[in-house]
C-alpha cells in the first residue's frame, strides 16, 4: 500500500510518478489542479523535461531502465517525441479529470514551443478548452545559434518573454449554477482576483485579464503609452464621440460596458502585475543540502491562479510540485493541498517550505480579497 512521504492537516506530499500515485486518489476529491509539467524542452539537459522521462512514465514495463526508450530509439521512425509528449500529458490529464469534482478547473503552464501538444493533450482527455493566459516576463535568454560569414546577424530563436497557461475545466454537473451549488466549483473567482485600483477595494478593481505582467514588462508598456487617464462612468453610460468617428458591430451605440475607474497611470494598470522578476528570486528558491529547483515561478504568480480557480475552503492538486511554490501559494490563500513529485531530490525543497514561516508576499493582500 503507498503511503504519502509527508502528511499534516493541510498538506499531503507523495513521492512518485504522477501517473501511479494518481490512480490512488479518489474520484472527485480535488477543486482544482494548478501546475507546471515538463516542456518537452530536456531543460538544462534534464531527462524529466524529455522525450526520454515520458515514454519511461507511459510504458510501466520501461520502469527504473537506464534505457528509458525501451523498445524505441531515437532512430526509429516510430519515435517522435512531439506526438510522445502530447500522449503523456493526454494520460494524466485523464486523470486529473477523474480525481477532479464536476466544474473543476485545470491551469498547466506550457512551453512556448510545445504548449500546442499540452493544450491537444487536455483536451483529448475529455477536458473543456475554457482559455489561455499569457504571462510575460522580461528575463528570458535566446538560446540561439549564430551564423558567421555572409549569413552574419541571423540566428535559430527569438528571446523568449512570455510562457502560456492552458485554462481547461472538467464539463459540468448539468449548468453553471447547479454545478456551483452541488460542488462549489465550474466557476471563477473573479472579485478576488481583480486588477487592483489605487484608492479602492480589489472588489473594485477591474475584471482580471488572460494576460498577466511582469513588472519589467509593465513599466516598458508604461514608458510607451505615457500617463493616461480614465473617464468615470457607470455602466451603460453614452460616450463621447471618438475622433474618426466610425465604429462597428456591437460597439456602433459607443455605450460603456460597464463602470469606468477614473484613475491615471500607464496602460499596465489594465492587466495583473507582478513586482518579482520573471524567475522566482533567490528567497523564494528553497535550498536543501545544495539542491536548487531550476524553474521555481514567483510566489505571488501562483497565489493569484490557485485564488483565481479554487473554491473556499478547497483542496489543490499538484502533480508535478518540483520545489513546492504551488503547495506554499495553496497554504497562503487558505487552501489545503496534495502534491506529487517525482524527483527525490526535490522532497526535501517541499518540505523545507512546510516548515519554514509561510513568506506573506507583496499581492494578494487587499482589502476586500478573499
Amino acid at each position: 500500500m503507498r503511503t504519502p512521504y509527508y502528511q499534516d492537516d493541510l498538506v499531503t506530499l507523495w513521492h512518485g510518478d504522477c501517473l501511479d500515485v494518481l490512480r490512488v486518489l479518489p474520484k472527485a476529491s480535488v477543486d482544482a489542479v494548478v501546475t507546471d509539467p515538463p516542456y518537452n524542452l530536456s531543460f538544462m539537459g534534464n531527462q524529466w523535461d524529455g522525450a526520454d522521462g515520458f515514454r519511461r512514465s507511459l510504458n510501466a514495463s520501461d520502469a527504473g531502465r537506464d534505457n528509458v526508450f525501451g523498445r524505441v530509439s531515437r532512430t526509429s521512425p516510430e519515435y517522435r517525441p512531439p506526438h510522445t509528449f502530447q500522449q503523456w500529458c493526454a494520460a494524466w490529464a485523464t486523470e486529473f479529470l477523474r480525481v477532479l469534482r464536476p466544474g473543476g478547473h485545470l491551469l498547466a503552464f506550457g512551453g512556448s514551443r510545445t504548449w500546442n501538444r499540452l493544450a491537444s493533450g487536455v483536451e483529448d482527455a475529455g477536458f473543456e478548452m475554457r482559455d489561455s493566459i499569457a504571462w510575460l516576463y522580461g528575463s528570458g535568454f535566446p538560446k540561439s545559434r549564430n551564423l558567421h560569414g555572409e549569413w552574419e546577424g541571423w540566428g535559430t530563436a527569438l528571446k523568449p518573454a512570455f510562457e502560456p497557461v492552458v485554462v481547461a475545466r472538467k464539463p459540468l454537473s448539468g449548468t453553471v449554477a447547479a454545478t456551483v451549488l452541488a460542488h462549489g466549483t465550474g466557476a471563477l473567482n473573479i472579485d478576488a482576483t481583480r486588477v487592483h485600483t489605487a484608492g479602492r477595494e480589489a472588489k473594485a478593481g477591474r475584471w482580471p485579464t488572460n494576460v498577466i505582467l511582469e513588472e519589467s514588462q509593465a513599466e516598458a508598456l508604461d514608458e510607451q503609452t505615457g500617463i493616461l487617464t480614465s473617464g468615470l462612468m457607470k455602466a451603460r453610460t453614452n460616450r463621447a464621440p471618438r475622433p474618426g468617428g466610425v465604429i462597428y458591430g456591437a460597439d456602433k451605440r459607443n455605450i460603456s460596458a460597464g463602470d469606468t475607474y477614473g484613475d491615471t497611470g500607464g496602460a499596465s494598470r489594465f492587466f495583473p502585475t507582478f513586482r518579482y522578476q520573471a524567475k522566482a528570486p533567490t528567497s523564494q528558491r528553497p535550498n536543501a543540502g545544495g539542491v536548487r529547483h531550476p524553474t521555481v515561478k514567483p510566489l505571488d504568480l501562483m497565489r493569484w491562479l490557485v485564488r483565481l480557480v479554487t473554491p473556499p475552503d478547497g483542496i489543490v492538486l499538484d502533480p508535478f510540485a518540483g520545489s513546492g511554490t504551488t503547495v506554499e501559494a495553496a497554504l497562503l490563500e487558505g487552501f489545503r493541498c496534495v502534491a506529487i513529485e517525482h524527483e527525490a531530490d526535490y522532497l526535501p525543497l517541499i518540505t523545507q517550505r512546510l516548515t519554514k514561516p509561510l513568506q506573506q508576499t507583496i499581492f494578494g493582500d487587499w482589502d476586500g480579497a478573499a
